[in-house]
């Protein structure tokens, strides 16, 4: 089987989002303050996960992981991508 890495978003809107298909991420990134981006394997056979942004301060439910932090453009606003297992 021949694996692919794609980039999802997350947009930043104090919502969980549910991506099907996707691996652990193995990178998080910012190009744009409203949204977060990670590259994971791709692969259709994968349950779906659920991930949300948090900004540093708030408040983030025990029951979850954190999958990466991020600095926006600008360097005022730090992102924190959150899986809900």
């Amino acid at each position: 089987m021949t694996g692919q890495i794609f980039r999802y978003e997350v947009p930043v809107d104090d919502r969980w989002h549910e991506i099907a298909g996707c691996s652990t991420p193995l990178h998080v990134d910012c190009r744009d303050p409203r949204i977060v981006e990670f590259w994971a394997w791709r692969r259709d056979d994968l349950p779906a996960r659920r991930y949300r942004v948090y900004g540093t301060g708030h408040p983030i439910p025990d029951d979850t992981c954190h999958r990466g932090t991020v600095i926006a453009p600008g360097g005022h606003l730090v992102w924190h991508l959150i899986e809900q297992p």
